[in-house]
């Protein structure tokens, strides 16, 4: 019986694959030889000239960090003197003591460098490259703690205002600020490749590329987004309002505005749940806008109603206007000769845009109506035929 082959082989070893190997390590060792060989000279460099200007070098640190201290202690002093507690986190006091103590003790360091630069000994210039580099890439990113700061102010805090008195979430107002920190630290960081020498066309090619990509693929997510920011800014509907949209169909109060979709508490009980974008699209009809509500209606009545009756019927629906809550008559008069009645069209305002004040000042003008009418024996027209006969056709003759 022949014996079972070993579980395990053992590969020859690749002689090839150990030459590729040391190749690489060579290399990498010649790669931090050469930066290293760089650097030594560099440092010796900064060391001597360190050595031949001591003092004016001990003096230019001292001020360095004595002005730099100044600068901290002059933030702290002068954001909390203009701050305001009991105003709003938006007003233009405190927004100025963020933009005061969001700056960087880092980006003072450097404006402290700057301010003791003209008495500081003349540096290699090697190092002067560097420093320049590294101050413009502190300032730069200051700039955009600051746009920031501003643009947050500026557009979020008139958001958030309006997002109060709207009911719309906070999730609005978040997403604001996360557009605003995405475009101006993307800006950021493109303006600090520029400084260092990078080519960044490539790089905002495949940014506006991919934007395109991510706008199609979420194209209908980011419509009814935005569609609840133009709710936000331009307020066609506040929550708590009574609207009606898609030509009267569906009517109700609005219960919450959220990112994507509104809801909608319909006079039967449901919830009514539709998209931002869809809702925008319609035409929307805010009785909530309303100061006064304005009633038209007709009444009838008979053809045998007198003259000086029908003459007298203005008056009585005035009379019966003014007596009701919260009306205010406007006009009465005959309209026209109906097929049925004599018609008298009357408009008044009830001084209440809530609906249940409109439908009871109403029911109470209709009742003072009937009895005005029933008071002075005035009849309410109903649809009659009348049917005239000259004669009527004579019948068989009888049998004799």
């Amino acid at each position: 019986m022949k014996p079972f082959p070993p579980l395990v082989v053992q590969a020859a070893p690749d002689s090839g694959a150990d030459e590729k190997t040391t190749d690489a390590a060579k290399d990498a060792a010649s790669e931090v030889e050469s930066f290293m060989s760089g650097v030594g000279p560099r440092l010796e460099e900064g060391w001597a000239w360190i050595q031949a200007n001591a003092s004016e070098f001990s003096i230019a640190v001292g001020a360095w960090i004595a002005i730099f201290l100044a600068l901290r202690i002059l933030r702290a002093v002068i954001a909390g003197f203009i701050r305001r507690k009991k105003k709003d986190h938006y007003a233009v006091n405190n927004v100025a003591a963020r933009l005061i103590s969001s700056t960087s003790s880092l980006f003072l360091l450097v404006l402290s460098a700057a301010l003791v630069a003209p008495f500081f000994p003349v540096i290699p210039e090697g190092w002067g490259v560097y420093a320049r580099t590294f101050a413009i890439i502190i300032g730069i990113l200051q700039a955009a703690a600051w746009a920031r700061e501003l643009l947050t102010a500026g557009i979020v805090g008139y958001a958030h205002s309006r997002a109060e008195h709207s009911g719309v979430l906070t999730n609005a107002v978040n997403l604001i600020k996360t557009l605003v920190a995405i475009g101006v630290w993307t800006i950021a960081l493109l303006m600090i490749l520029s400084n260092l020498d990078i080519e960044i066309t490539a790089l905002i090619a495949g940014l506006g590329v991919g934007g395109i990509a991510i706008g199609l693929a979420a194209q209908s997510l980011f419509k009814d987004l935005f569609s609840s920011l133009a709710i936000v800014f331009d307020q066609p509907f506040l929550r708590g309002d009574f609207i009606t949209f898609d030509d009267g169909e569906y009517l109700g109060d609005v219960e919450r505005i959220g990112m994507k979709t509104t809801r909608i508490r319909s006079l039967s009980g449901e919830e009514i749940i539709i998209a931002n974008s869809q809702l925008l699209d319609k035409e929307i009809r805010n009785y909530r806008r309303m100061d006064e509500r304005r009633i038209l209606f007709s009444v009838g009545v008979l053809y045998q109603t007198p003259h000086e009756k029908l003459r007298n019927i203005p008056d009585l629906i005035k009379k019966a206007v003014e007596d009701a809550d919260k009306t205010r008559f406007d006009r009465s008069h005959l309209k026209e000769y109906a097929d049925s009645s004599i018609t008298f069209e009357t408009v008044y305002w009830v001084k209440d845009r809530d609906y249940s004040v409109y439908m009871e000042a109403n029911h109470e003008v209709l009742l003072n109506i009937h009895k005005a009418f029933e008071d002075e024996g005035i009849d309410f027209a109903y649809p009659t035929r009348t049917l005239h006969v000259e004669s009527f056709p004579e019948g068989p003759a009888s049998e004799s």
